[in-house]
C-alpha cells in the first residue's frame, strides 16, 4: 500500500507538470547553470529502495532518461567549465547543466559510467577518501542497516547507545518504531567520534544477527577511479570520513578538508579544486576554510539555478533519485522529469506546499 504522504507528493508533481505543459511556462533561462546530484545508480531498484537510505538510489533506466533529457535541454559541461562561465559572466547560447555524484559508490562505475560514456557526458564524483578502497561502508549506510535489523528483530538498542554517551533525546527518537529514516538521521547527525562509537555499540548489540552489510554499499577503489579519470570523469573531495562538518572541531574540520584533497591529488596526479559539503551542511566558517584549503568551487544541497554572480563556494543543486521523477501511478513520468530537470524554479515553488501537506499527514497518522 502506497504511503499517503508519498501519494500526495506524487499528485502534486503530476498536476504541476501538466500545468507547466498546458500553460506554456518558459524553460530554463539561457546563461543559467543547473547542477544535478545523484548518489547511486542501480540495476535492481526495488531491492535498492528496500536496502538504502531513502532518496539516494535511481535505476539505470531512469538515469539514462534523465541524461537524455539533460542533453536535449542543456549543454552538459564539467563543473570546472561551469565555474569559469559563472566567474567570467560569459553569455551562452543555451543553459548549461552539470552532473554530479556524491560518495563514489561502486555502482557508479558499473551502471552510471557506461551511460555517461555512451552519451558523451561529463560528470564529477565527490569522494570521501578515507573510505575509498576499503570494505567498511559509509556511516549512513551502516547506521541504516543496523537500525533496520534492530527494528526487524525487535532488538532493544537504546541502552547500549546510552552507554557510549548518547543523549536521552537522541535515544528516545529511536524508540519510535517504524520510523527508520528519522532514527537513521538522529545518529548520522552526530560528531564523527560519537557516531562511530554508536555504530560499534549497535554492531555489538546485534551480534550474530548482523551477518554482513550489503555488498551494494561498497565504494570505488583507486584503480577504477584512475581509469575513469583518464576517460574524462572528474573527481572532487567529499572530506575524508564523510563527517557533518558543522558538528566537528575546527581542527577536525581543517584536517577533513585538507587530507582528502591531498589524497586525491596524490592518487590522481592532478590538482583538485572541487568540493561537496557532506549532507550539504556548511556555514560561513566552513566555506572560508574550504577556500583556504585550496578549493575554488563547492556544491551544496540547496535547490535552485546558478547564474552569473553566484557564490562559487556554495553552488545550488537539484538532488535526484528514482522517486523524483515518478508520476501519480508510481512509474517514471516524462512530464514530471521535465518539471525537475528543465525548469527547477517550479520545483522550488512547490516545496512549501509539499511540506504543508506532509505535516498534515504526519499529524493525522
Amino acid at each position: 500500500m502506497t504511503n499517503p504522504s508519498l501519494l500526495i507528493k506524487r499528485s502534486i508533481k503530476s498536476v504541476a507538470s501538466i500545468a507547466k505543459a498546458g500553460l506554456g511556462y518558459p524553460q530554463t533561462a539561457n546563461g543559467s547553470i543547473h547542477v544535478v546530484a545523484y548518489h547511486r545508480v542501480v540495476a535492481d531498484i526495488a531491492k535498492a529502495e528496500r536496502e538504502a537510505v531513502y532518496g539516494i538510489v535511481v535505476s539505470t533506466g531512469t538515469f539514462r532518461r534523465h541524461c537524455e533529457m539533460l542533453r536535449r535541454s542543456y549543454d552538459v559541461v564539467s563543473l570546472e567549465t561551469a565555474m569559469h562561465f559563472l566567474e567570467r559572466g560569459r553569455s551562452v547560447a543555451r543553459p548549461m547543466a552539470v552532473i554530479t555524484f556524491d560518495d563514489g559508490y561502486q555502482d557508479f562505475y558499473d551502471e552510471a559510467f557506461p551511460v555517461l560514456n555512451e552519451l558523451g557526458l561529463p560528470a564529477t564524483v565527490f569522494l570521501p577518501t578515507g573510505y575509498i578502497g576499503k570494505e567498511t561502508p559509509l556511516p549512513h549506510d551502516r547506521i541504516f542497516w543496523l537500525l533496520k535489523i534492530a527494528m526487524e528483530t525487535s532488538t532493544a538498542v537504546t541502552p547500549a547507545l546510552r552507554r557510549v554517551g548518547l543523549e536521552d533525546h537522541v535515544c528516545d527518537s529511536l524508540l519510535k518504531r517504524g520510523d527508520l529514516l528519522k532514527a537513521t538521521d538522529s545518529l548520522v547527525y552526530l560528531p564523527n567520534k560519537l557516531r562511530e562509537a554508536a555504530i560499534g555499540a549497535l554492531e555489538t548489540e546485534l551480534g550474530n544477527r548482523l551477518e554482513r552489510y550489503p555488498s551494494e554499499y561498497r565504494l570505488l577503489d583507486w584503480d577504477v577511479i584512475r581509469e575513469m579519470s583518464r576517460k574524462g570523469i572528474n573527481f572532487g573531495s567529499h572530506t575524508a570520513d564523510h563527517v557533518i562538518l558543522p558538528l566537528e572541531s575546527e581542527d577536525t574540520m581543517q584536517s577533513e578538508l585538507t587530507e582528502s584533497k591531498i589524497a586525491l591529488e596524490r592518487e590522481l596526479g592532478k590538482r583538485i579544486i572541487s568540493f561537496a559539503y557532506p549532507n550539504g551542511e556548511y556555514n560561513e566558517s566552513i566555506r572560508s576554510a574550504a577556500l583556504n584549503a585550496g578549493y575554488t568551487v563547492a556544491v551544496t544541497t540547496k535547490t535552485g539555478m546558478n547564474t552569473t554572480g553566484a557564490d562559487l563556494l556554495s553552488l545550488t543543486r537539484t538532488s535526484l533519485c528514482e522517486e523524483s521523477t515518478r508520476g501519480i501511478n508510481g512509474a517514471y513520468s516524462a512530464r514530471v522529469a521535465g518539471l525537475r530537470l528543465e525548469y527547477d524554479q517550479w520545483n522550488k515553488l512547490l516545496l512549501p506546499i509539499r511540506k504543508l501537506l506532509s505535516d498534515v499527514i504526519t499529524v493525522h497518522r
